[in-house]
């Protein structure tokens, strides 16, 4: 077994020095973004027991007036890809055309789709326990 000369040695404690610093501040300052250098804070904190827990669903209506949830196995659109990008389909919800697009290519012989809406479910707590309440409001509307 070789012992390290001394320029391993001092790379291996410069490099270990560098690391804790970044994993210090990632710490204190940092957020998700700067990981491993931080902690994931949605396993790191909790929510307040009291505050609704937000949901996000993507409905969508056919020419029949029927009004039904787009998922995965009928618009090919998982809930976490519209999550993902929420800020962008509010900006511009002309954006949902895709999955307008996609609902037609997956289901040819069902009625078209004649809009498709993001919608936000609140589910009301009260000390941490579901109240049975729950507020819908429309984030992102597109009509073709």
């Amino acid at each position: 077994m070789e012992r390290l000369n001394t320029r391993g040695r001092v790379l291996r404690i410069v490099a270990a020095l560098v690391f804790g610093a970044l994993t210090l501040a990632g710490t204190f300052w940092g957020d998700d973004t700067v990981f491993p250098f931080a902690p994931f804070r949605m396993f790191s904190t909790a929510d307040d027991p009291n505050e609704p827990v937000l949901v996000l669903r993507t409905d969508g209506i056919d020419t029949t007036g029927r009004k039904f949830e787009l998922n995965e196995d009928n618009a090919g659109v998982r809930r976490a890809e519209i999550e993902a990008q929420i800020d962008r389909f509010k900006a511009d919800p002309a954006l949902l055309h895709s999955v307008q697009e996609s609902f037609a290519a997956r289901n040819p012989g069902r009625p078209p789709l004649v809009e498709v809406d993001i919608v936000e479910v609140q589910h009301h707590l009260h000390n941490a326990q579901p109240t049975g309440e729950t507020t819908e409001a429309v984030l992102a509307r597109y009509r073709p």
